[in-house]
Formats: structure tokens, C-alpha cells, sequence
């Protein structure tokens, strides 16, 4: 076969520049791509990815959306713990970090064959499966990520009025504060510090327990997973585990709706990880649908288009639903947003929300807001968010 393709994702350790120098010089493979954050991954096309146990972003579910786009995952560890953690999250192959580049080479080119292997027997699948009338299996809940473009905006707001209006379709709802900056879903909703997210990722990590297990029930119909209590405990976990959490909550629910941090820019942090922000770069990159909260002002606008543009990348062909949250003024305002959206940000929807001083009471009393044009205008949201989801158990 032809030299292998092959993406390394970015490691401090020495096999990476050891395997970089050893193709350089002899060949048997070549780089295709350096993955510095998990969009890269699936950007370029290459045969076998090979990946840290300690890549901050590695989780199960980036290992299956690598996966399912045909590569193959190699996974390199140091330590016993890390092998169980790679062979846990469904790697393909793993590899000791002491092993020679003749080694890695000789490794990746047997996972590269295997690829082919599985593409001859995939088309003769397909081929059997062609006219079977069998019923599919269930497919998975979605995830719709909330954010705001910049702080203050109401995003938090917005998610839990989504949360409790899937919640009232009679969905299965969770509502996951992953707010890395400012967490304040348990505030919002008058509701205990723990369990929270760590408890969460605890009890996969471990084994210990059942992830649900966090979650809290609220009166209105959704449970919730609560965020840190303190945004300093975020520099200690990866994102990887935090996504590794929610996906595991979209295998038995509806839709999880989950609320993320305004800053979504990229931060130098070193080889380890993707940044300060990477949670929530990570979970927009993975999202079904992300709206996206904004204010009515002119600054507001700005803010928007620049939020766009820094996850331009990462957004790729996901539906972007925009929300004008608080809005109060008229037609004329209302149309000179509108236009100026869908020329820089064209997105798939825009919303008004109209400023509501029940939020207020409601924010007091950790309740949801009572009906009214606010409720209402996130109804609207929801119709064009989530459709389909909306429609499978409403029958409507």
C-alpha cells in the first residue's frame, strides 16, 4: 500500500517528535495533519489518528466521531492507567510511549490495512441491507448548546425557559450547567451546590455509580446537572470528560440543553490542552443545534458577529439559532438587526425576545417564568430549533 496518512494529535511527550522525525526521514507514513483541538480531527482526511491518553479532549465520543468518519484511532499511554482509559473510551489500538517509531509505523500501517478491510465489508453490507424494511434503531437524544455572545445577556435565562418548554412537550430534558466562567444554573433555580458535574464524571470515571445519579429534578419536568460551584475547579478537568458526561446523558434523553460560557476564543495554554475555554469550544464543535443569546444593542451586534467569527471553524454546518433577548424597541430596530444578521452572520433562525419583568420575581423565587409574550417568543424558539425533536412525542 501507498505511505499511510496519519493525524498526530499534539503531545509534549518525545514519541510525537520522534515519530515526526522518523517519516521525515524513512518514510512508511506521512503527516497529514497536527490536531491541536478536536475540530482539526475531523477538518482533514488521513488514515489513523494517534492520540495521548492525557489529550485533553480525547472522550468517547470525539474517539466515535472520529471513528465514524472512516479513521482509525491509535492510542499511546505511559502508565497502566492510562491503557484501561484509552481501551475504556473504544480506541481502536493502543501503544506503550517507549515504543520505537519502527514500531509505531508497523502499527498504524496494520490499522490503516484493517481500514480497508472494514470498507469492502461495509458496501457488502450495505449491499444486503438494500430493501430491508426492518425498523432502524432509536436514535440518540439531541444536544443543543445555549451560549451567550458576551456576558450578561440572559443566556442562562434563555436555556432553562428552553429547558422547561421541551419539558412541557413532554420530552425527556436534561438542562447541564457547563459554564466555566460564570456558573449560575443552581443560583437561578434555588438548588443545592451538590451533586454537580464533578459528581458526574466521578461516578464514570470510577464506575462508582450511575451518572443520573447527579442529576436533580425540577418541579417544572427536566432534571438538571449543576455546574462547579467554584470556575477555578474547571483548570483541573479535562473537557473531554465533561463531554464524555453529556453524551452519555444524550444516549437516554430527549434533548440535553446545555449552557455555556460567552468566551469562546482560542487561549495558548501549552501542548496539554485546548485552552481556558475549551468546554465549551469542545461542545459547540459536537452540538446538534447551538442558539445563541444576544443583546439589542448596537455593541451587542458587534459582539455577536465577532463570536461567529471566532467559531466559525467550529460551528461547521450546524443550524446557528439566533435569540435577541430583552428587546424593546420597535419595527424599525427590529429590521435593522434583522438585516444586518443575515448579511455577516446568516443564521438559521432569528428570534425576538421581548424584556419581561416577571424574570425578575422568577429569578427570586428560583421558579420559571410565568406565561406570558417571554414564554411565548421562547415557544418560537424552540419550533425552530428543534422540529423535529419537538414534534416525535407531541404527535403534532
Amino acid at each position: 500500500m501507498s505511505d499511510v496518512s496519519i493525524g498526530i494529535a499534539a503531545s509534549s511527550r518525545d514519541w510525537s517528535l520522534g515519530l515526526h522525525r522518523f517519516v521525515a526521514d524513512h518514510g512508511g507514513a506521512r503527516v497529514r495533519v497536527r490536531v491541536m483541538h478536536p475540530e482539526d480531527a475531523f477538518d482533514e482526511a488521513y488514515d489513523v489518528l494517534v492520540i495521548d491518553d492525557i489529550t485533553s479532549f480525547l472522550s468517547a465520543h470525539f474517539v466515535r466521531e472520529v471513528q465514524r468518519r472512516d479513521r482509525k484511532v491509535l492510542g499511546v499511554f505511559e502508565e497502566t492507567a492510562g491503557e484501561r482509559r484509552l481501551h475504556s473510551l473504544g480506541v481502536d489500538a493502543v501503544i506503550s510511549t517507549v515504543a520505537t517509531p519502527e514500531q509505531f509505523i508497523a502499527t498504524i500501517v496494520d490499522l490503516a490495512a484493517s481500514r480497508e478491510v472494514d470498507e469492502e465489508f461495509a458496501e457488502l453490507v450495505a449491499g444486503l441491507d438494500e430493501g430491508d424494511d426492518s425498523p432502524a434503531a432509536p436514535d440518540k437524544g439531541r444536544l443543543l448548546v445555549v451560549g451567550g455572545a458576551g456576558g450578561g445577556v440572559g443566556a442562562t435565562e434563555i436555556a432553562v425557559a428552553i429547558a422547561g418548554e421541551l419539558a412541557d412537550r413532554r420530552l425527556r430534558v436534561v438542562l447541564v450547567d457547563a459554564d466555566d466562567v460564570s456558573p449560575n444554573v443552581a443560583q437561578r433555580m434555588a438548588m443545592p451546590l451538590h451533586p454537580n458535574i464533578r459528581t458526574a464524571m466521578d461516578s464514570l470515571q470510577h464506575h462508582s455509580g450511575n451518572v443520573s445519579e447527579a442529576l436533580v429534578p425540577h418541579p417544572s419536568g427536566f432534571f438538571v446537572l449543576l455546574g462547579l460551584p467554584n470556575v477555578r475547579d474547571w483548570a483541573e478537568i479535562r473537557s473531554g470528560d465533561a463531554v464524555d458526561v453529556i453524551d452519555t446523558l444524550v444516549d437516554s434523553a430527549d434533548v440535553v440543553v446545555v449552557n455555556v460560557s460567552p468566551m469562546v476564543e482560542e487561549s495558548m495554554a501549552g501542548s496539554r490542552g485546548e485552552g481556558r475555554f475549551g468546554v465549551t469550544r469542545h461542545l459547540i464543535s459536537l452540538a446538534d443545534d447551538v442558539a445563541l443569546v444576544a443583546g439589542q444593542s448596537p455593541t451587542a451586534i458587534v459582539r455577536t458577529i465577532n463570536w461567529v467569527a471566532d467559531t466559525h471553524a467550529l460551528l461547521g454546518q450546524t443550524s446557528l439559532h439566533l435569540v435577541v433577548n430583552r428587546f424593546q424597541d420597535g419595527v424599525f430596530v427590529r429590521g435593522e438587526i434583522e438585516q444586518e444578521m443575515h448579511d455577516l452572520v446568516r443564521p438559521s433562525s432569528i428570534t425576538f425576545v421581548p424584556y419581561d419583568p416577571k424574570i425578575a420575581r422568577a429569578a427570586w423565587e428560583g421558579t420559571r417564568v410565568a406565561k406570558s409574550g417571554f414564554c411565548k417568543a421562547v415557544a418560537t424558539v424552540v419550533d425552530r430549533v428543534l422540529p423535529v425533536a419537538t414534534k416525535q412525542r407531541t404527535g403534532s
